[in-house]
């Protein structure tokens, strides 16, 4: 299967390929930027995380100020029934958590474990970081929401790194087999790097995979590694992507052994890999994936754990996760991969059809002044459909499930990109095509008004194709700018910390100054012996995270008036019956609560939530989310 290449009879020269080697490079460059600058733009626009995500991001939390030692310790005399080893007196405020244990996920274990594999190599490069930055200079575990930006960017340059490396690996497999069709001109030897770049923008016209490259999920963790596993694969370097492909499956998440299947299976036809290299590589690789993970794993659960095994049990034997809801069959297809895509979905199948270079050869014959005839290709082009059915076969396996979300077929976007890059560049093969024994694109001034109306078509279409994947990255800026409402919980912690520090004394062990009681009066300041502060179920799942809660409970009085840093408190409520509040709310001194009215309590502010487009006035609208409310 070899993707189109125009003919040539004259090979390039040395300055004009220097020339295009340096605008070569500063175009991918750019590129590579372009991807870098939508994510972080989703980082720094949406800080706070959602309930999906809240394990890991908690995990890291624990981890950083923690670390292994108590879930050690409470695992080596767990047997013995000794007592749950309580926060370490160097971590200021252990209020972040309201157990013995100094640990999240044992209060709030979740539906299914999860691994720790990965947040422990993140918190570990953090902690790390903090080690070597001088406390004198700049004390990182003080300044909770700068290390769960830290942590949070490491996850996402490590995805734009997989993104990059699978560019690379594109620009060598398509240069490969151009390389091996037919002698070039410099112009035609490009075509490798205009498909590596165009996956590039693609990539970063879309929403989900900037957006998510930085957040805590294992389908983060997921994408990134199978994004690798891509690469291996266009790199010709099968057991490579099924290793990838295997400790992807084993640690972080079950789901990847379909894609695992189709890919194998397709391999395995291709004889890319035998029957006995395929076992090998599996075995070996699972036990090694074990290996890794589940001693880590079992230290922080208190108990030995294979966690996706567990949730493979759970999702497949057990068939629980449709009581989370179901999605028809074809949501996938009909629903889930259009609302990634966006219009970057229509250069998709052009990936497979002959019709841009039917149009081009068209063209090219009026600069033929010999009678020879450009030779016809077949109609459809099959260069990916090798790399892309297994894929699709990934898809299909996955819509037998009845419980459905987009993020659950996060794995099949980078090849549905690939495709679309690979039809982009067919499109700008069209408006610009090459010319035999030239090096310049064909000119206009054909001696035919036919071939120059094709010409004209054909870069209107290339101006379409441009278009779409502009429209889905304004469409992509929406939904960021939507998903900033999507997180009420979180803003109502930072304003909480806002209201505590400009308008509350906590009070004092020993007596204020005169000059500070008359100014308190006059202000009218609220005095408290501590704050406890209850944040109910809607808030935990909208942005509450320990690293804001550490942060809220860290400083909360003013700059003019440090008196006194008293105890502060927070209690969470979870839907598990065990972690429902059954305290009165008259023993919380604030309240962060989806409930408007609470008797014996006033409302500081209300934060805006449940955003929606308002296509015909073209705003976001939104609705009060979570109430802060203040003890009377």
């Amino acid at each position: 299967y070899l993707p189109f290449v125009p003919p040539n009879n004259k090979p390039p020269t040395t300055t004009m390929a220097m020339i295009t080697s340096i605008s070569k490079g500063r175009l991918r460059r750019l590129c590579q930027f372009i991807l870098l600058l939508t994510s972080l733009l989703a980082l720094y626009t949406c800080p706070h995380s959602k309930v999906e995500e809240s394990f890991n991001l908690q995990a890291a939390h624990d981890l950083f100020y923690h670390g292994l030692g108590p879930a050690w310790r409470s695992f080596a005399i767990g047997a013995e029934g000794g007592e749950s080893p309580s926060c370490s007196a160097e971590i200021d405020s252990c209020s972040a958590t309201d157990n013995d244990s100094p640990y999240d996920h044992m209060k709030f274990p979740g539906v299914v474990p999860r691994t720790f594999t990965g947040v422990f190599i993140l918190s570990s490069i953090a902690k790390t970081t903090s080690w070597i930055i001088p406390k004198q200079i700049f004390n990182l575990p003080s300044h909770p929401m700068i290390v769960q930006f830290l942590i949070r960017l490491e996850l996402l340059l490590f995805s734009w790194m997989a993104h990059v490396q699978l560019s690379k690996s594109l620009e060598g497999y398509f240069g490969r087999h151009v390389q091996s069709s037919s002698k070039l001109t410099q112009k035609a030897a490009t075509i490798p790097t205009v498909i590596s770049n165009y996956y590039l923008m693609i990539t970063a016209s879309q929403f989900h995979i900037p957006f998510y490259s930085s957040r805590l999920l294992p389908n983060t963790f997921a994408l990134l590694l199978v994004t690798h596993a891509y690469a291996e694969w266009f790199n010709n370097n099968p057991r490579r992507t099924a290793i990838y492909l295997v400790f992807t499956t084993a640690i972080f998440r079950c789901d990847v052994l379909l894609l695992l299947f189709t890919i194998g299976l397709t391999m395995l036809i291709r004889r890319e890999l035998s029957i006995v290299q395929a076992i090998g590589t599996g075995v070996l690789t699972g036990v090694f994936s074990l290996l890794l993970s589940v001693p880590i794993d079992s230290i922080m659960w208190g108990r030995p754990i294979w966690p996706e095994f567990e949730v493979w049990w759970f999702n497949t034997v057990d068939n629980k996760s449709s009581e989370w809801g179901t999605m028809p069959f074809h949501w996938y297809v009909s629903k889930a991969l259009p609302k990634g895509m966006l219009l970057t979905a229509l250069l998709v199948p052009l990936a497979f059809v002959r019709l841009p270079e039917s149009v081009s050869s068209s063209c090219a014959r009026s600069n033929f002044e010999t009678g020879q005839k450009p030779k016809q290709s077949g109609m459809f082009d099959l260069c990916l459909l090798p790399f892309f059915t297994p894929v699709c076969g990934f898809i299909l396996l996955y819509s037998f499930l009845p419980h459905k979300e987009i993020r659950f077929i996060f794995p099949a976007l980078p090849m549905f990109n690939v495709c679309a890059a690979y039809g982009m560049s067919k499109l700008h093969q069209v408006a610009f095509p090459i010319s035999i024994g030239q090096e310049t694109p064909i000119k206009l001034n054909s001696k035919t008004n036919r071939k120059q109306i094709l010409l004209w078509i054909a870069r209107g279409i290339y101006i379409c194709g441009i278009g779409s994947v502009a429209c889905t990255m304004l469409g992509s800026m929406i939904f960021v700018r939507l998903s900033k409402e999507n997180y009420p919980g979180g803003v109502a912690l930072e304003r909480l910390r806002r209201h505590l520090e400009t308008s509350i004394t906590m009070q004092p062990s020993s007596p204020l100054p005169q000059s500070l009681l008359i100014e308190n009066k006059e202000r009218q300041v609220s005095e408290w012996e501590n704050v406890h502060v209850h944040i109910d179920v809607a808030a935990a799942m909208t942005g509450v995270s320990l690293f804001g809660q550490r942060h809220a409970s860290h400083r909360y009085l003013n700059a003019e008036i440090k008196v006194h840093e008293g105890p502060f408190r927070i209690t969470k409520s979870g839907y598990e019956e065990e972690n429902s509040s059954k305290d009165s709310s008259m023993v919380f001194t604030h309240l962060l609560t989806e409930q408007q009215q609470v008797e014996g309590y006033h409302m500081i502010e209300s934060i805006p939530g449940h955003p929606r487009l308002d296509t015909r006035n073209f705003r976001i609208e939104t609705q009060d989310a979570i109430y802060i409310l203040e003890r009377d």
